[in-house]
């Protein structure tokens, strides 16, 4: 029977699609994003895709029994604070919880910034202060009502909130982590007064200790909830009524997919999307190589993306930071920052600048000839020779190099007193200067050595520029893999259903103590982890998902007791013993002194177990990639030489087509391989090789 797997990733200028047929074999596809209907995006995609089988789309639709995206739209909602009017219910007394803040966790402030806080600018709330309200009942750390919640108070709140307008409402109420009863007494009341308002528990979505980081995240679930609700739904009806005979799934944060329509109840948790697909197919690539250990680096057309995976795993952070913010939502490591293909340039006082400000899908790049004035990354690829203008997006869209070369001539080397071709090197110099840095940022600020891993660059732009920024980083090899342009959306479709759940719990030992399994019981652990599992195999089952099919990974936050901050290690064996949890103990300090040096742990001071995490995995049920062919003496053909200018000077650079690479050959740099759907180059004074996956692998020293 005919069948078909697919997925996108819709980013801020291209959707890519992906597309896995019944015998295995993978298809790519990329058009236009439509910001103002992104599904219009996924259906042109879908259209190349039919034609390509000469089948109707809606024929095609009907044979695909999987379809996953990842999206942009919480992300968007965030950097635009385009959502919906939220009004806070607090525990009476704490108020202000939002707007004292942490401010020394605020991000894009230097150290002597943070210290003068009397010119200290906080990061703006996503709620306005009149839109709180406080109710009187208390819950202690215990977690015993000791002031019972007054329901006439919270009902007034809630009109009251409901009269100034709020969309949405998110309930923040002291130690509900512990006890929830309150809050969703108050969830009741809101329901019956307002039966359509998007309602966010904090000991829903965070049931953690943290009083600001719990009231945050429900605060912004509650203002992306909406649009997201609305967003999912109105993709769900479009993909329905061209043909889709099931309901999409969503990419998450955490590494997993969800059935769509539950994306709003925990928005923030798709808030890395798209990203995040990409880490888990350089994940892939990882395996096919070897390499346990990889950076992962996304370059497209307005940002670059860089994620780490360590040991064979994607690295997890407990925070995530969106507008200086953090949000405590466990998600896949991703660092971002403002570089891509249409990262505009422009000189500021004398001085040549790229970034982060982006001309978009629209008007796109000078050379695209749709309007866009300002030059960009993509111009200057396309002066330097790196691109061609005649087979961009495998000869679909024609690019403008005269109108590329004259933006730059006007805007870039005219005032600075240079060649056009100097110009348009210095650009692409910055920019990838500027993804060096933040490589180095991922991984050098977090303990890791660059040398020790290889890097997989994708998206529309990484594999053209990793020869240089990867060679600046001294990494093993930069790997293009065969699906680079489109790799975030491969990730996408080889995830599996994943579900998060975790609790705040302290189990310790005191200072002085060897025998931790004296104090810290393994029962207890057990305890917890089982309760854990129990509720995340109640949402997976709701989702259809067989028991037998679901793998469980356990996490431990701790810390050294004087501590504040945790580490977070994983659970070796399950249900433990007593000697397993003194092996857990001892892997704690492994990892601590991993991480911040031989000699760093301090044992003597007791361990303090914080918080407790489970990852529940479901696999999907979809045919296997077929995409390993044979190696042999292979001898790529170039199809011709074209002027590169590199370091300086121009350069022959043989040119060699998607059809002519071949499993075990061998290119001398300087070298470009035109793939159908992005450029990739070899560096003059670099060489790679093509591996049995069609993976071409450039040494960079």
């Amino acid at each position: 029977m005919l069948q078909f797997y697919a997925s996108s990733d819709i980013g801020g200028t291209f959707t890519d699609t992906t597309v896995l047929d019944g015998a295995g074999t993978l298809t790519r596809y990329k058009s236009s994003t439509v910001p103002s209907d992104p599904v219009k995006g996924v259906l042109a995609t879908f259209e190349l895709a039919a034609a390509e089988r000469g089948m109707s789309l809606e024929d095609f639709l009907g044979k695909m029994r999987l379809f996953s995206h990842g999206t942009t739209i919480a992300t968007n909602s965030v950097l635009t604070r385009n959502g919906a009017k939220v009004g806070v219910i607090h525990t009476q007394g704490f108020g202000d919880t939002l707007f004292i803040m942490k401010a020394y966790k605020s991000t894009g402030l230097d150290e002597a910034a943070r210290k003068n806080f009397r010119k200290l600018i906080k990061p703006k709330p996503f709620l306005d202060r009149n839109m709180i309200r406080e109710v009187p009942e208390r819950v202690d750390y215990k977690g015993d009502a000791i002031l019972k919640l007054d329901e006439v108070a919270a009902r007034a709140a809630v009109r009251s909130l409901l009269d100034a307008g709020a969309e949405a409402i998110a309930v923040s109420l002291l130690w509900s982590f512990k006890f929830p009863d309150h809050e969703r007494r108050i969830k009741e009341i809101i329901l019956e007064e307002a039966p359509e308002t998007f309602v966010t528990l904090s000991s829903d979505i965070l049931p953690r200790l943290g009083e600001y980081a719990r009231s945050q995240t429900a605060v912004l679930n509650a203002f992306l909830g909406p649009k997201v609700k609305k967003a999912m739904t109105s993709l769900d009806a479009a993909m329905r009524q061209a043909g889709l005979p099931h309901e999409p799934l969503l990419m998450r944060s955490n590494g997993g997919v969800m059935a769509a329509g539950k994306a709003a109840d925990e928005a923030v948790g798709i808030l890395l999307s798209g990203p995040v697909g990409g880490v888990v197919g350089a994940q892939l690539v990882g395996q096919m190589v070897g390499s346990g250990n990889v950076i992962s680096t996304d370059m497209g057309g307005t940002s670059f993306d860089v994620g780490l995976i360590v040991d064979g795993r994607p690295l997890i952070q407990r925070e995530t930071f969106m507008e200086r913010q953090p949000l405590a939502v466990p998600s896949v490591t991703v660092d971002t920052i403002g570089a891509g293909g249409g990262s505009i340039a422009f000189v500021e006082n004398g001085r040549l600048r790229v970034g982060p400000e982006s001309a978009g899908a629209v008007p796109g790049p000078v050379c695209y000839g749709a309007g866009g004035t300002e030059p960009t990354v993509t111009d200057a690829d396309v002066v330097l020779g790196v691109v061609n203008p005649d087979n961009f997006l495998g000869g679909r869209m024609k690019l403008r190099a005269d109108l590329a070369r004259a933006a730059i001539e006007e805007k870039i080397a005219k005032p600075l007193g240079i060649s056009v071709e100097e110009a348009a090197s210095g650009i692409k110099r910055i920019v990838d200067s500027h993804m060096a840095d933040l490589v180095r940022q991922a991984t050098v600020h977090r303990g890791y050595d660059p040398r020790d891993f290889v890097l997989v660059a994708f998206g529309g732009a990484g594999p053209t520029h990793s020869y240089s920024y990867g060679a600046d980083l001294g990494v093993k090899s930069v790997i293009v893999p065969r699906t680079a342009s489109v790799l975030s959306a491969h990730g996408i479709l080889i995830s599996d259903l994943v579900v998060t759940k975790e609790t705040s719990q302290s189990i310790i030992s005191p200072p002085g103590s060897e025998e931790f399994s004296k104090f810290m019981k393994a029962e207890d652990i057990n305890a917890i982890f089982q309760g854990l599992q129990d509720e995340a195999m109640v949402e997976l089952s709701a989702q259809g998902v067989p028991v037998e099919t679901v793998k469980f990974e356990r996490y431990v936050d701790m810390r050294f007791r004087p501590q504040i901050f945790d580490l977070s290690v994983d659970l070796q064996t399950f249900p433990l013993t007593a000697p397993d949890v003194d092996a857990l103990v001892d892997h704690f300090i492994d990892s601590y002194e991993a991480r911040f040096g031989t000699g760093s742990s301090f044992r003597s001071a007791g361990i303090d177990m914080s918080a407790f995490r489970l990852v529940a995995v479901s696999k999907l049920d979809r045919i296997e990639q077929s995409g390993e062919v044979a190696v042999g003496d292979a001898i790529m053909v170039p199809t011709g030489v074209r002027p590169l200018y590199e370091a300086g000077e121009w350069h022959d650079a043989a040119i060699y087509d998607e059809r002519a690479v071949k499993a075990g050959a061998l290119i001398p740099g300087p070298a470009i391989v035109e793939l159908d759907d992005t450029t990739m180059v070899v560096g003059p004074n670099q060489q790679a090789t093509v591996d049995r996956f069609l993976n071409i692998i450039i040494k960079t020293s």
